[in-house]
């Protein structure tokens, strides 16, 4: 059973969340759980045979994808994008579309148009301003 503190720093009971049974996952606020929590992503960036790199960060991931043109690289963010969500799903995860971005990178010769891609009748939008490892990437 755990309940969770919903007020750090207070002392007073009523600052907590009832007792619940848990019945998956590691109790929140164990020393074992970041551990477990690594190990548990361990094989996401190796099931998959495309190039790419696949950065895993705490309970962040990122992935970083090349292509020549805009076609490609969509066709990579969607080959990706499915992989990630098959995994997710199979170990009993969800990729959380709603907290997924796209940053393009492209020479200063190259067109800079808005990169967007439409998955899963969800569109993406490219972002200049990314969270990336706790610091904020900014695209000049």
């Amino acid at each position: 059973m755990q309940k969770v503190c919903l007020l750090p720093n207070v002392l007073d009971q009523e600052a907590f969340s009832k007792w619940k049974i848990v019945t998956s996952g590691v109790l929140q606020g164990s020393i074992l759980g970041p551990l477990l929590f690594i190990i548990y992503l361990n094989d996401l960036p190796y099931g998959h045979k495309q190039e790419n790199l696949t950065v895993i960060y705490a309970d962040d991931t990122s992935v970083l994808l090349t292509a020549k043109n805009d076609p490609d690289l969509k066709s990579k963010i969607k080959h990706k994008l499915d992989y990630l969500i098959e995994w997710f799903s199979v170990n009993g995860l969800a990729l959380n579309m709603e907290k997924t971005n796209l940053m393009k990178f492209a020479p200063k010769t190259g067109l800079n148009e808005p990169f967007q891609i439409i998955y899963q009748s969800k569109l993406l939008t490219g972002s200049n301003n990314i969270k990336f490892w706790d610091q904020n990437l900014i695209k000049m």
